[in-house]
């Protein structure tokens, strides 16, 4: 019964918005629902390979248990199975015992989705693989899955209060343990915590029972084709609020099957004693500009679970700090705690080692340690980092006078515990940009006024540095939340090794515990949004109660995380009114250390977009390249290597329909200029590998541009610029600058190129040569060289320059007058800054074609040059890898490979350097970093025309 009536609840809704799709609102702002029916048959994409074959797996008969992970936590992560059918179910008592018959079930991966463990027990194929996703059915989405495990008591743990704690579900869970139902979670984003003392068996095994329910409104994907083209960017899934809606499908993942329905983060089992502290928060607090010490302040909670009177103890500790106190506690009492300098001088840090960003110093944290006894000497202990630093923000508003000003401001420092800047009450100021204004609340004495400004934009500080923000949009970490440490890291690895210093989440569908880590670890300042998307298209949740729930839990549970800069309610738009306050209330009380921003663009941002510029990489300076941008990016092809990965064989070549499934889009994003670019700069591709080597050079120009561009304006209103997008979700065509499998690719050192923190360029729009800066080094005295070469190599034009470039700045150097008269038909130039003694401290080249040729055909008429070298593992565990072009012809667009004893490429490989070009005679070395359980046997050469192999001496 309690099955058809949640059938009947979902379908109920579904007429709801078919009567609304009808109204007259509907005809007026045309919400995007997504589709209401299948797409016609004839409009699915096809392919010449058949589905890959999916072949059961047997049960693992693996029993689950309870596996300690340390401070009396256990993980529940074995032994669980899962099923869909009622019947093995419903009115089956011993379902609640370990004598039940499972057969039928699957094996269950958790943490993971339904799809997760149906894909890993043979039941579908890899929805990664070319169409395979076709061959899932998109029922998974629209019926509960049952999830069930058992486990032993830890023997260790009596005496204690037991706690049972879901770590992240979608989309609703009813959880029983031992026939008793201990409730319900909602929402992706919240954590299920119950007390099971009272129903934990102390001998004999445990039943952990979970029905998961689905969301009210999965949607109907779109399947992208030529015919259907890219669909509708999400649809009714987005009503569904704290969930993954992308997964009903975007322009970027298709629709996954189960909506990632499932226990998608870890079950934990804990033990404490009858007092416990909740989400402990750890501020600190700098006298900027000053740094060398810093105030820590420790805010807690503490709850006397007893019926008794309690007198407890805390103690917090960081690496040589340890401070403590008395609490006393009325039965079921709740108290909050707090430990300020103000009470013991220690934790006033003299000389602390700060937080930075990537680029500007190391991202040093913490070690924390908090633990409560009570009065019977019962410990709780809770663990986790945290990092020195504070953020201010650089931005302009409206007094209540409507007097725009341009301010600096802490959050910290204003310790304001509702909202201070009114986003609903706004202005615009200029070409599109908004400012808000400031409520009478906000405190004018903690602000810096910056006088005679008019620049618009936002700028993040970070220990009172301006960060000149550099980075990339996530949609999602994984299409499947496969979301481990290893699965991850490597991604914040590539991050880093671009010199990108920002990660947008966006509308926070990557929030887990590992990825702020991996963030905090890395240097990645995190844009943090919530669970709503484009405003005035997509539509706002159902549920307004559920989200602030959701976002509430969210907020306790990461705020210590140094990376997390900036909170956002919603891509693109506004949060609506029934969550903008109780939303922007949540941040000011419960973090009151980062800025909250009402919108991601426009309100002091530039507009989101453009995604599609290839044709002219000109335009990037003149009609961008300035304020501070959440979103612009272009298309990004992964190399032939990946795509032979996740397409077959008789569909790789040519591009065809299985492309398109995997995100080339056929229209909107102008995939046809894309192409055509391709073929006017290079010629016609015969291959795939033919177009690998053309398109991989667009790749690269085009990514390079867009830093560029925002390099050339720095400071001069230009403050930050994020990709859409940096990282892909699946097998991806598009907005990426690597590919699933974490191979480089054009885009990925184009982008390092133009963000590395000394960078020497010359602007595509007037020819001007600058350095930019964006180290928190100075660089004196050191000399700009520009060099051009024809395509044989012969040096046809030189200039020299000082060069001196103050820290986190630019400097003009001179405009490049190339004799475009006397210059052949493609020609090579080459800037460098040196130091005194000749050391190269950046280098970067562009090839240029004549005007009146306009192309680049000529490569094809060059030979191919085998490069030669030799390779060498040193001390630091680093390969130094040293090339040499010996022939009398330039090698283009050189890229490296990591060959094992097959010759298969290891991923992943982090190489200093890539699709560059090496001269008739030159040699250049590229050092290479690899995780040290990787056998690799020798290096793979290839470019547009190179070929080689160098093997590694042993």
């Amino acid at each position: 019964m309690k099955h058809s009536a949640h059938k009947n609840s979902r379908a109920a809704v579904f007429v709801v918005l078919l009567m609304f799709c009808q109204s007259d609102l509907f005809a007026q702002k045309q919400p995007n629902f997504g589709l209401t029916k299948k797409q016609p048959v004839e409009t699915l994409p096809k392919g010449k390979a058949p589905f890959q074959t999916a072949i059961e797996k047997p049960r693992s008969g693996k029993a689950g248990e309870a596996t300690a992970i340390g401070n009396a936590n256990y993980r529940i992560a074995s032994g669980w199975e899962l099923t869909d059918e009622l019947t093995n179910l419903l009115g089956n008592a011993s379902v609640f015992t370990d004598a039940i018959n499972s057969k039928g079930w699957y094996d269950a991966v958790v943490p993971g989705t339904v799809l997760t463990s149906l894909v890993a027990a043979g039941k579908f194929p890899d929805p990664y693989f070319g169409l395979n996703n076709m061959a899932i059915t998109d029922s998974l989405c629209r019926k509960d899955w049952w999830y069930r495990t058992t486990f032993e008591t830890p023997k260790n743990e009596n005496g204690k209060i037991a706690w049972l704690w879901f770590n992240g579900i979608n989309y609703k869970a009813r959880v029983w343990l031992n026939g008793k139902y201990l409730g319900d979670i909602k929402g992706a984003f919240v954590r299920g915590k119950f007390n099971v003392t009272d129903h934990l068996k102390t001998s004999g095994r445990n039943v952990l029972l979970v029905q998961m329910i689905p969301p009210p409104n999965p949607g109907i994907p779109d399947e992208q084709s030529a015919l259907s083209g890219m669909g509708k960017n999400g649809g009714v899934h987005t009503l569904d609020g704290p969930t993954f809606f992308s997964t009903e499908g975007w322009d970027w993942i298709p629709g996954i099957r189960d909506r990632n329905m499932g226990i998608w983060q870890d079950v934990q089992l804990s033990f404490t004693g009858s007092v416990t502290s909740s989400d402990p928060q750890v501020i600190t607090d700098l006298p900027l500009p000053d740094t060398t010490s810093a105030n820590v302040t420790l805010r807690t909670t503490l709850t006397n679970h007893s019926a008794q009177a309690q007198e407890a103890t805390i103690h917090f500790s960081f690496e040589g700090v340890a401070v403590q106190k008395k609490v006393k506690l009325a039965p079921g009492q709740t108290l909050p705690v707090t430990f300020t300098p103000a009470d013991d001088a220690s934790l006033n840090v003299k000389n602390p080692r700060l937080w930075w960003p990537n680029g500007y110093g190391l991202p040093n944290l913490y070690n924390a340690t908090i633990k409560v006894t009570d009065a019977k000497g019962v410990e709780e202990i809770k663990q986790f980092r945290f990092g020195i630093r504070e953020y201010s923000y650089e931005m302009m508003a409206d007094t209540e006078e409507k007097k725009a000003i341009r301010f600096t401001y802490s959050p910290t420092d204003v310790k304001a515990d509702k909202p201070i800047i009114d986003y609903v009450n706004r202005r615009a100021f200029k070409d599109k940009i908004f400012i808000p204004t400031l409520r009478k609340e906000f405190p004018l004495e903690k602000m810096d006024v910056i006088p005679n400004s008019d620049n618009p934009f936002l700028v993040i500080k970070v220990n009172a540095v301006a960060v000149y923000c550099k980075g990339g949009n996530w949609g999602i970490d994984d299409a499947m939340k496969k979301v481990s440490r290893e699965s991850l890291e490597p991604a914040f690895r590539l991050h880093r090794e671009a010199h990108f210093n920002m990660i947008r989440n966006w509308t926070g569908e990557s929030t887990e515990p590992v990825f702020f880590e991996l963030a905090d670890e890395y240097g990645m300042l995190v844009w943090n949004d919530f669970w709503l998307s484009t405003e005035g298209f997509n539509l706002n949740p159902s549920d307004d109660q559920l989200f602030l729930e959701n976002s509430l839990d969210m907020i306790r549970r990461y705020r210590n995380h140094a990376s997390i800069a900036i909170w956002c309610p919603r891509n693109e738009g506004y949060a609506p009114v029934g969550i903008e306050n109780d939303l922007a209330t949540q941040v000011a009380k419960e973090d009151g250390t980062r800025h909250y921003i009402g919108n991601s663009r426009e309100i002091n941002l530039r507009p989101s977009g453009p995604w599609h510029f290839f044709v002219n990489n000109k335009d990037y300076f003149t009609k961008q390249g300035d304020g501070f941008t959440t979103e612009i990016g272009t298309f990004s092809v992964p190399e032939a290597s990946s795509i032979r990965k996740f397409i077959a064989p008789e569909d790789q070549w040519p591009i065809n329909d299985v492309w398109h499934y995997h995100d080339l889009h056929t229209n909107n994003q102008n995939l046809e200029g894309y192409l055509r670019t391709a073929d006017s700069l290079y010629g016609a591709s015969t291959s795939l590998d033919d177009f690998n080597r053309k398109i991989q050079l667009i790749n690269y120009d085009s990514h390079r541009a867009i830093f560029e561009a925002w390099n050339n304006k720095l400071w001069n209103n230009s403050s930050g610029v994020l990709l859409w997008m940096s990282h892909p979700a699946w097998p991806s065509m598009i907005w990426q600058t690597y590919s699933w499998d974490f191979q480089t690719h054009g885009s990925f050192y184009g982008s390092k190129k133009g963000c590395e923190p000394l960078h020497i360029q010359m602007n595509l729009h007037n020819s001007q040569v600058i350095a930019v800066n964006t180290s928190l080094q100075n660089v004196q005295d050191a000399i700009a060289v520009m060099q051009v070469y024809t395509i044989d190599g012969k040096l046809v034009q030189s200039k020299n320059a000082p060069v001196d470039v103050a820290a986190n700045a630019k400097a003009d150097l001179f405009t490049a007058t190339l004799d475009e008269v006397n210059l052949p038909v493609n020609y090579l130039v080459r800037l460098a800054i040196k130091d005194k003694k000749g050391n190269v401290l950046a280098a970067n080249e562009y090839w240029k074609a004549n005007t009146t040729t306009g192309h680049f055909k000529a490569f094809n008429e060059l030979p191919v040059v085998t490069i030669s070298g030799k390779a060498v593992r040193l001390a630091n565990g680093q390969i130094k890898i040293e090339l040499e072009n010996k022939s009398k012809h330039p090698a283009v667009g050189i890229k490296l490979d990591a060959l094992d004893k097959a010759e298969q490429i290891i991923l992943p490989a982090y190489f200093s350097d890539g699709y560059f070009t090496l001269l008739p005679g030159e040699k250049k070395i590229i050092l290479l970093e690899m995780a040290a359980d990787k056998s690799i046997e020798k290096m793979k050469i290839a470019g547009y025309n190179v070929t080689g192999v160098v093997s590694i001496k042993k």
